[in-house]
């Protein structure tokens, strides 16, 4: 049994990659994938736009969970293949507040609306084990800190909610913290930046610790069979073209609560695979553990699962209802409006007659001088004209893009996205990648940067 968890950045652009370019199918891209439960984050699409080659994939079950706030943000999915377990009971967000019936206690700041407005989670109940994806929320700016630890505490609540139940946890998905000091590229220039004395003071870093043993109930899978293995990340910074050098971060994982542990049999990353900023990760367990889930029959009719999409159970109409077959005929023919003869040989006539077309001497004197000086100036002002353009387009046109000082090869052209005052401007950087800052000069990012100027 295997489940895999992925950050996609945009499920629609990932068919765009190698080696799913060659198909652009979503089967081909989740045969590829290779697990019986595929979970995915940040896809990125809206219900209203959901394409049917995404909804319903031959030889899989699809539960999504959309944005209501933003459209074509945020957004989690998971995919079962068809002859696996299908769970007795899903949920959509994590609070509870979109489920009827639901038992879960909530009480924080943040309101519950507001908390799952994003389409941030799914959890699929089996029975035996219960399973969380999740694509945890960002604070990059600073804004959104209550925002994001109410996300955290609500989590650990949930889960351990499931636990108290007597259920075992699978928790997976984009956790948006770094765990280790190991999980980073740049742990000291971590510090530097957040202004903080230890590494783990960050209180997403210290909300994971606690959750995670031996402080918590759960177990980092893949950090278990790595527990010394260096550079083991999933997520890169693609505007600094940063993952050739893999200079990057460890920020999804696959939790799984102490009491799967006998059930464990490996994981790791998968950071070849491409089609996002993140990579894969995935964790295998024994196939006993199967057989452990409730496979019971059930009259539940999930409404996160999308063949119970009412846009996708219509029949659609078939292209032969656009045709009609003509009387005594066999063959059919398309339904047209045509004009009749007399109207469209008189429309030719009138289209079609011959025209006589009127020289250029026409335009001109009889006089043989008065025409040659005529063309002469006529000639005159079209070279003046294409002059003066050519001058005013080469005063006001862009400057080339600078080169960088060390590698004294072309840079790459940047905008700014965060806001503030600077927020639209254009800016140039090394096109080298992101890397160690005691790694090779000729490899890796000078910290070439110079603002782009229209004068």
């Amino acid at each position: 049994m295997r489940v895999l968890t992925w950050n996609v950045n945009g499920l629609s652009s990932t068919l765009q990659y190698y080696p799913w370019t060659e198909h652009k199918t979503y089967k081909h891209l989740l045969d590829t994938l290779n697990s019986d439960i595929i979970c995915l984050q940040e896809i990125k699409c809206q219900r209203t736009k959901l394409p049917r080659d995404m909804a319903l994939v031959p030889g899989y079950h699809a539960y999504f969970s959309f944005s209501k706030v933003k459209l074509g943000y945020s957004g989690v999915a998971v995919y079962i293949k068809d002859t696996f377990v299908q769970p007795q009971r899903t949920y959509e967000g994590i609070t509870g507040i979109l489920d009827t019936g639901s038992s879960f206690t909530y009480n924080l700041p943040t309101p519950a609306e507001k908390l799952d407005a994003e389409g941030r989670c799914i959890i699929l109940d089996f029975g035996f084990l219960v399973l969380f994806n999740i694509y945890f929320p960002n604070d990059s700016e600073g804004t959104r800190l209550e925002f994001k630890m109410d996300y955290h505490v609500c989590v650990e609540q949930r889960v351990r909610d499931f636990l108290e139940m007597g259920k075992e946890v699978i928790l997976v998905g984009d956790i948006n913290a770094v765990h280790e000091e190991i999980d980073h590229c740049d742990p000291k220039q971590s510090i530097r930046e957040h202004g903080i004395k230890n590494f783990k003071d960050l209180p997403q870093r210290s909300w994971l610790d606690q959750i995670l043993v031996p402080n918590g109930p759960l177990i980092d899978m893949t950090r278990l069979y790595h527990p010394d293995r260096q550079k083991m990340f999933t997520c890169w910074n693609t505007r600094t073209n940063a993952r050739p050098a893999n200079f990057g971060t460890r920020i999804d994982y696959v939790l799984a609560s102490r009491g799967l542990k006998s059930w464990f049999k490996y994981s790791d990353i998968q950071p070849e695979i491409m089609g996002s900023d993140h990579c894969p990760v995935y964790a295998d367990f024994l196939d006993e553990m199967v057989d452990l889930l409730d496979k019971q029959p059930t009259t539940y009719e999930s409404p996160l699962l999308s063949h119970h999409y009412p846009e996708f159970s219509n029949k659609q109409k078939k292209l032969s209802n656009y045709f009609s077959k003509s009387t005594g005929s066999s063959t059919p023919t398309l339904s047209v409006c045509t004009p009749s003869k007399r109207s469209a040989d008189d429309e030719m006539s009138r289209s079609c007659g011959p025209k006589k077309q009127k020289s250029i001497q026409s335009f001109f004197n009889g006089n043989s001088n008065k025409k040659d000086d005529d063309v002469d100036k006529l000639i005159q002002h079209v070279e003046q004209k294409e002059t003066t353009t050519k001058a005013w387009t080469s005063l006001f046109s862009a400057r080339e893009v600078p080169r960088c000082k060390v590698h004294n090869e072309p840079c790459l052209e940047r905008t700014v996205t965060k806001k503030g005052p600077n927020l639209g401007r254009i800016f140039y950087i090394c096109s080298k990648p992101i890397g160690p800052k005691d790694g090779p000069a000729h490899q890796f990012n000078c910290n070439f940067f110079q603002w782009k100027t229209t004068k």
